[in-house]
């Protein structure tokens, strides 16, 4: 019986996408040619930018280039970012049904506090795990097991709803029972490479599983 849900936020709970790739273009322009891949840059959502960055922008200072990014975001989130179809519902349908909720996400703490409470989700949460809260991220299992054990939940009982190849991984290195939104791009190709069973069209969906 599942008692326990956790989630990933960009591209789960809010739709970031837009956001973060026009924040990649912006950097793209200011440090190279120009040119970015969107489908590469898809690839690494889920993944901690610091990471992306130090990557990809080598030839750089990472304070430079990070700051870049966040100075191209303020005062877009509001305009650019939403929830998806039938979050604020479900997870307050959840909530009241007694199912513990955390979330586990790859974003810093500070941004993911501040989008929650602007999306008035903050209050449903027992736990949020940010890239700020774990030494080694996704798709290592530590996010999730640091959740759990602040949940006081067990494995065998908790599902983890992502939208990438790193949270169903994170997932299934936890040994949790992952769920993948069915919304993005790679969804249906993701569900089969790794055999997931829960596939969602919307978060309501969830209601159904549990």
């Amino acid at each position: 019986m599942i008692d326990t849900v956790i989630f990933d936020f960009d591209g789960t709970l809010a739709d970031t996408n837009n956001l973060i790739i026009n924040s990649f273009k912006h950097i793209y322009c200011k440090y190279y040619d120009g040119k970015c891949d969107v489908d590469y840059i898809l690839s690494t959502f889920g993944e901690p930018l610091e990471k992306t960055l130090k990557r990809d922008f080598s030839g750089f200072k990472l304070e430079d280039v990070l700051k870049s990014y966040r100075e191209y975001q303020v005062g877009r989130f509001d305009k650019e970012v939403s929830l998806y179809n039938t979050v604020p519902e479900t997870v307050k349908y959840l909530h009241e049904k007694g199912i513990k909720m955390g979330i586990a996400t790859s974003r810093l703490k500070t941004s993911t506090l501040e989008a929650l409470k602007n999306f008035d989700l903050d209050k449903y949460f027992g736990v949020i795990v940010t890239a700020d809260d774990v030494k080694n991220h996704k798709p290592d299992k530590e996010p999730l097991i640091k959740v759990m054990q602040e949940l006081n939940s067990r494995k065998e009982n908790t599902l983890y709803v992502g939208d990438s190849k790193f949270d169903i991984e994170c997932a299934l290195n936890a040994e949790v029972i992952p769920a993948l939104v069915g919304w993005q791009k790679h969804s249906l190709e993701l569900a089969e490479k790794y055999k997931v069973k829960y596939v969602l069209e919307k978060m309501w969906d969830l209601t159904k599983i549990i």
